[in-house]
């Protein structure tokens, strides 16, 4: 063995694996080796004891404590992105299928024109407009020489507008003589104090 070899060896293995057989009889027979043999035992008789007096600032109770939190945090981690991912699959899955599915058709409006006979088109919009809703539209023609109204609306509203126009605009119903009003809500009518009397001038 020369002293490449038992450098060598001594960078890779343990002092104390030097101890004995070919490495020990060259160490013996070379003051070099032997030096560096010595050298590099006393620096590792060093470091152990260094590292045997070290102790730790916090108790072993608290570091337990603080890997068990640790553990808990992942554990909540991984469910939120498992929670997170499941949401996002939804999310993609929710607008794939609203894409296929078709929107649902608006309702049918109607819409027809009646000649009054005994209404005005204004009286006849105010009886009507409060049966309509949503999108529902009302035509006056005030230049026409006839009372004419236009209404545009669903097919169940249409049946009520023209059962209200059958009540009120027929003769038979109405006796056209009579004027007919829309209700109004009663203006409540507050009593006045009574005035002090005034004593005469003496």
């Amino acid at each position: 063995m020369n002293c490449d070899d038992y450098l060598s060896m001594l960078a890779t293995v343990p002092v104390e694996e030097l101890g004995y057989g070919r490495a020990r009889e060259h160490a013996a027979g070379c003051r070099d080796c032997d030096r560096v043999t010595r050298v590099v035992a006393e620096r590792e008789r060093n470091m152990l004891t260094a590292f045997g007096s070290l102790h730790s600032s916090v108790p072993s109770t608290q570091t337990a404590t603080n890997a068990v939190l640790i553990s808990r945090r992942r554990k909540v981690a991984l469910y939120n992105r498992i929670g997170l991912g499941l949401l996002a699959a939804a999310t993609i899955v929710y607008l794939v299928l609203l894409r296929a599915v078709p929107a649902p058709f608006p309702p049918l409006v109607e819409g027809g024109a009646f000649h009054l006979q005994c209404l005005s088109p204004e009286q006849a919009a105010e009886l009507i407009r409060p049966h309509l809703h949503g999108s529902s539209h009302i035509l006056i023609h005030p230049n026409s020489p006839l009372g004419i109204i236009t209404v545009e609306t669903s097919g169940g509203e249409m049946e009520a507008v023209r059962s209200v126009l059958a009540r009120y605009d027929s003769p038979a119903q109405s006796q056209c003589a009579v004027q007919v009003t829309v209700p109004t809500v009663p203006t409540p009518v507050i009593p006045l104090a009574p005035l002090p009397a005034i004593a005469p001038a003496p």
